[in-house]
C-alpha cells in the first residue's frame, strides 16, 4: 500500500522530494532579496541571480540536489601552491647569495675579526699590505710569467758554470735596474765548479730483437764520473734496498752493475738512492749503477737526473719503464736458462773544480727608515741542462722579484730593506749560499727574517717557518686576518716542510726562516698531506721542465701573497 502524500507519514520515512524543492525555493528567494539588499545599485538583478546561483544550485539541475547550501571550496589550487613554493625558493636563494657575497666577501678584511696582532699594527701598514694583496686579483699582471718566458726562451737552462748562466744573470740585471722603479739589481762573486755531461748511451743487448741490442735512454747523474772510453759492459744486478746490496754482498754484485729498483712512496724516502748509490755500490765492487727515476709516475717514460756524491764508478738515471723491464729479464734468467741482461754503459762527464767566477743575483728594495736591516726573498737561479729550469727554480726566484717589484710599486716603502738572492750552485754543493753567508757574514745578525721558494710555485697556500714561538703566533694571525684572501695565510712547522737548503746556513745561525709553499694543481692537496708533492716531482729535473708547467696568474698570486707577508715583516 502506498502512503497518502497527503497525510503525515508516522513511521519516519524521510520527506518526499517534491516538499524538499518546495522549501529550497522558498529558501533560495529569501536569501536572493536579502544578498541584493548588499550589492551596488548599479548591478543588475541578472547579475545578483547568477551570483546566488553560484552558491545555490538551480532547482531544474539533474540529479541529486544537496540539501546544505554548496560553497566553493577555501583552498589553493595547485597552481597557486606552485607559485608559492618557488617564490619561497627564490627568496632563500636570495637570500644565500646576499649573505655569501653581501655580508661576507672572501676578498674582503674584516677588521672587526682582527686579532690582537693585528690590531696592534700600524695603519699604513694594513692599508699597504691590503694593496699588494689586491694585486694578486689584478688579471692583466703577468710581467714574472712573461720575464721568466722571456729568459729561457733566449738563454735555455743556467747550469751552474755554464754561458747560459751567465747571460741569463746579465739579463736580469739589466731588467731591474732598467725597467723597475725602487730596485737595485747587482751581481756577488760565487766561485764554481763545473760539471759537464758530455755524450753518454746504454745499450742492452737482446738477441732476440732485430737490432741485437734495446738503446736505453739516460741521463748521468750530476758529479758523476765518466766510464772508461770505451764504456762498461757487464751484467745488471737489480737491488730495492741498500739492505739487499749488503746481503748479495761483494759476492754477488762485484764485476756487476747495480740497478736500483725501489718503490717510489715519497721524496724524501728514495732520494737517497740517487745522492748516496754509487758510493754504496763501489764498497762491494760494482762497476757502475743506474738509478730508478725519482718520480711518482711509475707508468711514464720519464727521466730524472740530479745531483750524486762524487764516487769512483759512474752513476746515472734510467726511466721507471726500462728499470722495470731489465729487473724482468733478471727474474727470468733466475728461473730459467735465459741470459741475465747485460749493458754498455758510456759517459764522457767531466767535472773541472773552482772552474770559474760566477755569480749570485742580488737585487734590493732599499728600507726607509732602517735600511741597513734585512728581509730576504730567495729562490736558486740554477738549473740542470735539461729542460729550462722554468719550475726548478726559475718560477721561485722570479716570484721573489716580482714581490720585491710590487712593494717598491705599493707607494709606502717598508722600514726594512726587502732584499731578493737569485742562488747559484743549490743543485750540487750551494756554493751561492756558502758564498752569500760568507760575505755578509759580519751583518747576518741584521737579516730579521729569510724565505726560501723552491718546492714550485703554483696555489699559494702558505709558509713553513723556522722562529721562535711568539713570532710564529704573529704570523698565524696575520695569516688568519690579512693573507687568507688569497688563500695563503697558512702556517705550518719544518716537520712538514724544511725552510729550504740555500737558507739553511742562515736559520744555522739564528735567523727566523720560512718556505713559500703552493697547493697541489692537480689534486688539491695541501702540505703534508698525501700526495702533495707529486705534481712537483713529476717534473723535477726532467726536459718536461718547461714553461708551460707554470700558471702565469698563480704566479701572480703568489708573488702578491709573498709580497704581503714580506712587508708586514719588513715594516714591523
Amino acid at each position: 500500500m502506498i502512503p497518502d502524500e497527503k497525510k503525515p507519514v508516522p513511521w519516519g520515512l524521510p520527506p518526499l522530494r517534491a516538499e524538499v524543492l518546495k522549501r529550497r525555493q522558498a529558501e533560495a528567494s529569501a536569501h536572493s532579496q536579502g544578498h541584493a539588499a548588499y550589492l551596488p545599485a548599479e548591478v543588475s538583478s541578472k547579475d545578483a541571480k547568477s551570483d546566488v546561483d553560484d552558491y545555490y544550485p538551480p532547482a531544474e539541475s539533474k540529479g541529486y540536489t544537496l540539501l546544505q547550501p554548496q560553497r566553493r571550496p577555501d583552498v589553493m589550487t595547485v597552481r597557486t601552491r606552485m607559485i608559492v613554493f618557488l617564490a619561497g625558493m627564490m627568496l632563500m636563494a636570495g637570500a644565500v647569495v646576499y649573505i655569501r657575497f653581501v655580508m661576507y666577501d672572501p676578498r674582503v678584511i674584516d677588521p672587526s675579526t682582527f686579532s690582537a696582532t693585528t690590531l696592534g699594527t700600524s695603519p699604513d701598514t694594513l692599508e699597504t699590505v691590503d694593496k699588494l694583496l689586491r694585486a694578486g686579483f689584478d688579471q692583466n699582471n703577468t710581467v714574472a710569467w712573461d720575464r721568466l718566458a722571456e729568459m729561457t726562451d733566449m738563454y735555455g737552462h743556467r747550469m751552474t758554470g755554464s754561458q747560459a748562466y751567465d747571460h741569463s744573470a746579465e739579463w736580469v740585471v739589466k731588467t731591474a735596474n732598467s725597467q723597475d722603479a725602487n730596485l737595485t739589481a747587482y751581481t756577488e762573486p760565487v766561485w764554481v765548479n763545473q760539471w759537464t755531461r758530455g755524450s753518454e748511451s746504454l745499450r742492452l743487448f737482446a738477441p732476440t730483437r732485430d737490432t741485437g741490442f734495446i738503446q736505453i735512454p739516460l741521463l748521468g747523474l750530476g758529479n758523476s764520473v765518466a766510464t772508461p772510453r770505451d764504456g762498461i759492459e757487464a751484467n745488471v744486478v737489480p737491488v730495492h734496498s741498500f739492505d739487499e746490496l749488503h746481503e748479495l754482498g761483494h759476492a754477488r754484485i762485484a764485476g756487476n752493475v747495480v740497478l736500483y729498483n725501489f718503490h717510489y712512496s715519497t721524496y724524501d724516502a728514495v732520494v737517497r738512492f740517487r745522492t748516496r748509490g754509487a758510493v754504496e755500490a763501489a764498497k762491494y765492487g760494482a762497476l757502475a749503477v743506474l738509478v730508478r727515476s725519482i718520480t711518482p709516475d711509475s707508468e711514464f717514460h720519464s727521466i730524472h737526473t740530479g745531483s750524486s756524491t762524487r764516487a769512483s764508478i759512474p752513476a746515472a738515471a734510467i726511466s721507471p719503464a726500462d728499470a722495470n723491464m731489465l729487473e724482468r729479464m733478471h727474474r727470468r734468467a733466475q728461473a730459467s736458462d735465459q741470459l741475465p741482461p747485460r749493458v754498455k754503459l758510456v759517459m764522457n762527464a767531466r767535472l773541472t773544480e773552482n772552474a770559474k767566477q760566477s755569480a749570485n743575483v742580488i737585487i734590493d728594495v732599499r728600507g726607509s727608515t732602517a735600511p741597513e736591516e734585512i728581509v730576504l726573498l730567495s729562490g736558486h737561479f740554477d738549473s740542470w741542462d735539461i729542460g729550462v729550469g722554468a719550475m726548478d727554480d726559475g718560477a721561485g726566484a722570479f716570484l721573489a722579484w716580482e714581490a720585491a717589484r710590487l712593494i717598491a710599486l705599493s707607494g709606502r716603502l717598508p722600514r726594512r730593506t726587502i732584499r731578493v738572492v737569485m742562488w747559484n750552485n743549490e743543485e750540487t754543493l750551494q756554493r751561492g749560499a756558502k758564498a752569500y753567508f760568507k760575505q755578509h757574514e759580519h751583518e747576518i745578525r741584521n737579516h730579521k727574517f729569510a724565505i726560501e721558494s723552491d718546492i714550485g710555485v703554483f696555489e699559494p697556500w702558505g709558509l713553513t717557518v723556522k722562529a721562535d714561538p711568539i713570532m710564529v703566533t704573529n704570523l698565524k694571525n696575520y695569516g688568519a686576518d690579512l693573507i687568507k684572501i688569497l688563500g695563503a695565510g697558512n702556517i705550518t712547522s719544518p716537520e712538514v716542510e724544511g725552510p729550504g737548503q740555500d737558507i739553511a746556513i742562515l736559520c744555522e745561525n739564528g735567523v727566523p726562516c720560512a718556505g713559500f709553499l703552493s697547493v697541489n694543481p692537480e689534486n688539491g692537496a695541501v702540505p703534508g698531506g698525501p700526495h702533495w708533492e707529486d705534481h712537483y716531482f713529476r717534473y723535477h729535473h726532467t726536459n718536461n721542465d718547461r714553461m708551460e708547467v707554470i700558471d702565469k696568474h698563480q704566479l701572480r698570486r703568489s708573488a702578491a701573497a709573498l709580497a704581503a707577508w714580506a712587508y708586514l715583516i719588513a715594516d714591523l
